[in-house]
């Protein structure tokens, strides 16, 4: 009987010692080759709430030619065909070859900046124009 409680004692401790050691993503940004994620051809995305209470379906994509296209998708109601979409291109570059920053300006002169970068093969984060966004991959 001993022997049956202590081998489910080790048999529970090795299942939650497993449960732990599962990792979704990395802790750290990847900083190997910054651009090579950011760049990776699929893009990101990020879903939220706009300041008029519609959901909004925000993509970038980043070219390592510089340039890049952000398309947002505002829905007014849960009918299909009532939705607003924005197309826009833009020309990105890093903060003075620091890897944690980029401005974003659009042909109509307006810019942005992304600030506090991570990029990982799972995520796309840090504050753009002031607001905290996280983007996953598409």
């Amino acid at each position: 009987m001993k022997k049956k409680s202590i081998f489910s004692l080790i048999l529970l401790l090795t299942i939650l010692c497993g449960f732990n050691s599962c990792q979704d993503k990395p802790f750290d940004p990847v900083d190997e080759n910054p651009e090579y994620l950011l760049c990776n051809g699929s893009g990101w995305y990020d879903e939220y709430i706009d300041s008029n209470g519609y959901p909004c379906t925000q993509r970038l994509i980043f070219y390592s030619d510089g340039s890049g296209k952000e398309t947002i998708v505002r829905s007014f109601s849960d009918f299909p065909g009532d939705f607003e979409e924005l197309r826009n291109s833009f020309y990105w570059e890093w903060d003075d070859d620091y890897y944690g920053s980029i401005y974003m300006e659009y042909p109509n002169g307006d810019y942005l900046f992304f600030d506090q970068l991570f990029i990982s093969p799972y995520e796309l984060s840090g504050l753009l124009d002031g607001e905290e966004v996280v983007f996953e991959p598409f």
